[in-house]
């Protein structure tokens, strides 16, 4: 069964073209992807390629959807979701951000749908989150036990253990099988009509099967989501702690500079305790260079 992606997304075209060009050379069948900005300079590079779908959200748009422009994001991210999945009549709808590839090892997205059993209506892939080494090199960490946590990163360890040595969403993304009915969709799984979430495996790095994400590429980028980040669910309640003291300081810059490195780096001895309880992974899919 084929499958068809949907994302909200306001990227610059570097991250754009890379989440379209992976997911398109796995076999999507369809990319319908809302442009949260309505004028993206995005846009005129995005014609000519027949799967993809791109949709503008402008204002018109909202009021058609019965929702503010100004909403917050999240429920205009669900109620766009939504829409994609009514949409959807066939094979399934994979849920994704713009900083997000769908990786299946050593097998196409299509091959590993496959393998699911006829009653599963939904697949959840759990997430890899990138890391910088003490060498520059990025690698990527998967979710790992709380007291795990603790043995990796000491003292620092507050700052991660609530996701299980994650800064953002351990849980990952998902596949929606198309058909059915009173799906209520969330931003990691969906909920039936009973308010259930919709029975189906949970995959990781046993099943090769990895969300890779690309929350934090570099300091710059992640300097420039920490205000939204902090007022949202993107950080943990440690971490916006200590973003507000990094705010109330002397030295701001210096305090977020020191936070990233703690978040998003590791240090030799890190990374090699890390992948003694198997969280660390060194080799992440072939993707194309952002500077393209």
């Amino acid at each position: 069964m084929g499958f068809t992606v949907a994302t909200i997304a306001r990227e610059p075209w570097p991250i754009l073209n890379r989440f379209l060009r992976w997911h398109l050379d796995q076999g999507a069948d369809k990319i319908i992807l809302y442009l949260d900005d309505p004028d993206d300079p995005s846009l005129p590079r995005l014609k000519g390629e027949p799967r993809i779908d791109a949709r503008p959200c402008t204002s018109a748009f909202w009021a058609d959807l019965r929702i503010k422009q100004d909403a917050r994001f999240t429920r205009r991210q669900r109620s766009v979701l939504a829409q994609a999945y009514r949409e959807v009549q066939d094979g399934w709808l994979l849920v994704l951000d713009a900083d997000e590839l769908m990786w299946m090892r050593d097998r196409t997205i299509p091959e590993a749908l496959d393998t699911l059993p006829a009653d599963a209506m939904s697949l959840r892939v759990r997430s890899a989150e990138q890391v910088i080494l003490a060498d520059g090199a990025t690698a990527f960490r998967t979710p790992i036990e709380r007291a795990a946590v603790d043995r990796v990163y000491g003292e620092k360890s507050g700052l991660l253990r609530a996701r299980f040595g994650l800064a953002y969403h351990p849980e990952g993304k998902s596949f929606h099988r198309a058909g059915q009915e009173g799906l209520n969709m969330k931003l990691h799984w969906a909920q039936d009509a009973s308010g259930d979430r919709t029975p189906g495996p949970v995959w990781g790095a046993d099943e090769r099967a990895h969300l890779i994400h690309f929350a934090a590429p570099d300091y710059a980028r992640w300097r420039a989501k920490v205000a939204w980040r902090a007022g949202a669910h993107g950080f943990v309640v440690p971490v916006k702690e200590r973003v507000t003291e990094i705010a109330e300081s002397a030295d701001p810059e210096a305090g977020y500079r020191a936070l990233f490195q703690t978040l998003h780096a590791l240090t030799q001895d890190q990374a090699d305790a890390l992948e003694a309880e198997g969280g660390l992974l060194r080799e992440g899919p072939q993707v194309l260079a952002l500077d393209r």
